[in-house]
């Protein structure tokens, strides 16, 4: 029974699936047409584009300890390498942790070596097992600290380096040299010799204007058909699609899209503003925008053929002032299209369809 009504539906639906709009007969000497456009470059329009940097190409620099600058060796606007040393910061707080440090790394040594003593003396019943199990916990106290105030340390500023050389020494190191952590420009400044700084004031920023994407606004409609990842081409360069904001602006309808350029900079810099044209690199037809009209919801254009026009159910994939940009499986680069006269081939196609 189960299998009779699937049956039953299928033939039901397939007259509806294989329903040709009917062909436009009858005068239409006065219709124009014009051959389609092949092309594998879509024309998206021309955006306001903005300059956008990713996070990993912008750093704010903040004192990472309080104290004083002991030393300043960049200037505004100049050009830094990773790596590079920005300043030098001196503080009594940082001298104290590290003492700490330095004091639980004396003591974890100790009992290190405590333990080692005791371990064969407590096997061989010499010593008590009391003994060797309060050297066992101071051990693992001392430990446990030494691994809180190295990752304190690197918390305020030093490197790993620079912590792993008290480990080493156990001297401490009362300045920190901050350096670079990227290859860019120092953008801004607020940082001088002898000043004093407490924790958290903001020094610098370092940003690379290199890496700066465009962020375009496009229309809810065009951003629905871009994917991650796919290609477009931005003044004649390959960029790549590598955000597609989730959310719409309810005042214009728009999506906000990051493009990464691949070849090369972008040449727009953090924040500039600049009209661009935007390509979509798509194999379509180019066609004058009043030759496609819209019929029962969905967008046609009319064929020109032996017995009249014939219309065609497109895929608009974009728009210019005078350009529109269609995908039809029943388009080829031979097609005839009508470009004027089309509302009153509209109007035919509904007389015949009520008909």
């Amino acid at each position: 029974m189960i299998k009779k009504i699937a049956t039953l539906a299928i033939l039901l639906a397939m007259p509806i699936m294989a329903k040709e709009l009917p062909i436009i007969k009858g005068n239409t000497s006065m219709v124009k047409t014009e051959n389609v456009t092949p092309t594998k470059k879509v024309y998206m329009g021309s955006y306001l584009a903005i300059g956008h940097l990713p996070n990993d190409s912008i750093y704010r620099i903040d004192a990472p300890i309080e104290g004083v600058i002991e030393k300043v060796d960049v200037r505004i606007y100049e050009h830094v390498k990773k790596g590079q040393e920005l300043f030098v910061i001196k503080g009594p707080k940082l001298l104290e942790l590290e003492s700490e440090f330095i004091d639980t790394l004396i003591e974890q040594e100790y009992y290190e070596n405590e333990v080692k003593r005791l371990e064969p003396l407590y096997k061989a019943a010499v010593v008590a097992k009391k003994r060797f199990l309060e050297a066992q916990n101071m051990l693992a106290k001392f430990k446990t600290k030494s691994t809180f105030y190295y990752h304190l340390l690197l918390e305020w500023g030093l490197g790993k380096r620079e912590v792993e050389t008290i480990v080493a020494t156990k001297k401490p190191l009362p300045k920190i040299k901050i350096t670079s952590p990227i290859t860019g420009v120092v953008s801004d400044m607020n940082i001088y010799p002898k000043m004093y700084a407490e924790r958290g004031t903001h020094l610098m920023t370092v940003l690379n204007p290199q890496k700066s994407h465009f962020e375009v606004a496009l229309g809810l409609k065009t951003a629905k058909n871009l994917k991650l990842g796919m290609n477009l081409f931005v003044d004649g360069k390959r960029t790549v699609v590598e955000s597609i904001s989730a959310t719409v602006d309810p005042r214009t309808q728009t999506v906000a899209v990051h493009l990464k350029p691949t070849e090369g900079t972008s040449g727009i810099l953090p924040g500039e503003k600049r009209n661009v044209k935007l390509y979509w690199p798509k194999t379509a037809y180019s066609l004058p925008s009043n030759a496609v009209i819209e019929y029962g919801g969905k967008e046609i254009v009319f064929v020109k053929s032996e017995k009249g026009f014939r219309p065609v159910y497109v895929t608009v994939l974009a728009r210019s002032s005078d350009r529109v940009y269609v995908v039809s499986a029943d388009l080829s680069a031979e097609s005839k299209i009508a470009v004027s006269g089309v509302i009153s081939l509209k109007g035919a196609l509904e007389g015949q369809s009520n008909d």
